[in-house]
């Protein structure tokens, strides 16, 4: 199987403008950050909006507004004149999807594994102190953003980052809760960093996470690695499942054991 940087490679910030790179092009990077303005907004957005957003001039802002919805990858509503994104930039997703070598080894196996459980099945990669959803079978009861691909998400809140976390030593844990200060998304949820210092250390030692209510009410979350012919860190693949139906005893007899057999026959695949 193909392998990818272990995660402790993938956990430093994306690269930034740096005047003695002389490949590096800021033009690009600034026009990059116009698409990323999209990221958290709930629709769509005016001209004003991204050049605060990016911290652009108002002019430049435009002119890359412009070229993006030129190629098609944001669209403009005559009416509103606000922007959203368009179309091709789904597409760009389906080019990496359709070619990544991980992503078409897994798949059958994490749908064979979402069709033993009937639960939802993911597949996820660290990208700086965040994790990267590549892949999300959805159960019945999952909302539309949750069974969509490429969504961004802390990963110290949930039981897959806490997975990819754990390949870090506790300095580096340190560093990435420092430079993302965990916050609450439920009463239950762990913000505290020597306690998540603690569940990552468990983590580690135990190979497997579980996680309860810490994004969302009534979830529960299991997660273990998915490595490569070197057992070095690829991935994490993880259910989430409704907490009155799967408590932790629950979780460890039943979902825990299917994971590392999945993630086995990944790895030999």
């Amino acid at each position: 199987m193909t392998t990818r940087s272990s995660p402790a490679s993938e956990a430093a910030s994306p690269p930034a403008a740096d005047a003695d790179d002389p490949l590096f092009v800021a033009s690009l990077e600034k026009g990059v950050r116009v698409l990323e303005a999209f990221r958290d907004a709930g629709d769509s957005l005016g001209l004003t909006d991204i050049a605060t957003l990016t911290g652009l001039g108002k002019s430049a802002a435009q002119r890359f507004v412009h070229t993006w919805e030129r190629l098609g990858y944001l669209v403009k509503d005559a009416l509103s004149r606000r922007y959203r994104l368009g179309p091709r930039v789904v597409e760009l997703g389906y080019f990496f999807l359709r070619s990544d070598r991980l992503v078409s080894m897994a798949a059958p196996h994490l749908v064979a594994l979402r069709d033993r459980c009937g639960l939802a099945v993911h597949m996820s990669v660290l990208a700086g102190g965040d994790m990267i959803y590549l892949l999300r079978l959805p159960s019945r009861q999952m909302t539309l953003a949750e069974m969509l691909p490429g969504r961004r998400m802390p990963a110290w809140c949930n039981s897959a980052g806490r997975m990819l976390l754990a390949q870090l030593d506790d300095a580096a844990l340190r560093l990435a809760l420092e430079r993302s200060p965990p916050r609450a998304f439920t009463s239950r949820t762990v913000v505290e960093t020597d306690a998540l210092l603690a569940l990552i250390g468990q983590a580690r030692e135990d190979g497997y996470a579980l996680t309860e209510d810490q994004v969302l009410q009534n979830q529960v979350g299991a997660a273990v690695l998915l490595r490569d012919a070197r057992d070095l860190p690829l991935a994490a693949i993880s259910i989430s499942a409704p907490r009155h139906d799967y408590p932790v005893e629950r979780l460890l007899r039943d979902i825990v054991p299917q994971l590392f057999r999945t993630a086995q026959a990944i790895q030999h695949a």
